[in-house]
């Protein structure tokens, strides 16, 4: 009966544990398959479009890609100076989503004993 029982609560670990491998690569993968292309076009494909667009020689495209990296550089900085409740709520909410998967993967990375120091150091009161 005893080795009735460690086999059963073996397989049940196995397959939490898979569960649990299969839980976390779905949330590393899902994200990225589903997620719509609802973001402004991308700095780099703005700039071959400004580039081919306008005939721009090397010396201008080389100009235009500083403007636009310093243009990417201070709407960061905008962003990350904002206080937290002048953010909209879609747009607080997206960041809050963006931070736990985040944390997520960052514990995926760690042991457990490096997990629960984690855990413990990311707690509110501890910061």
């Amino acid at each position: 009966m005893a080795q009735a029982s460690s086999s059963l609560r073996s397989w049940i670990l196995l397959v939490a544990g898979l569960s649990f491998v299969a839980g976390v690569l779905t949330g590393f993968a899902l994200p990225d398959l589903f997620a719509s292309d609802r973001t402004p076009q991308s700095t780099e494909a703005y700039a071959r479009d400004l580039v081919s667009r306008y005939g721009l020689n090397a010396e201008q495209e080389r100009l235009l890609r500083m403007v636009l990296r310093e243009d990417e550089r201070l709407e960061l900085e905008i962003l990350r100076s904002a206080d937290w409740s002048q953010l909209p709520e879609a747009l607080r909410n997206r960041r809050l989503a963006q931070k736990r998967r985040t944390n997520q993967r960052i514990r995926f990375v760690l042991d457990p004993e490096q997990r629960a120091l984690y855990d413990r150091d990311s707690r509110p009161e501890n910061r």
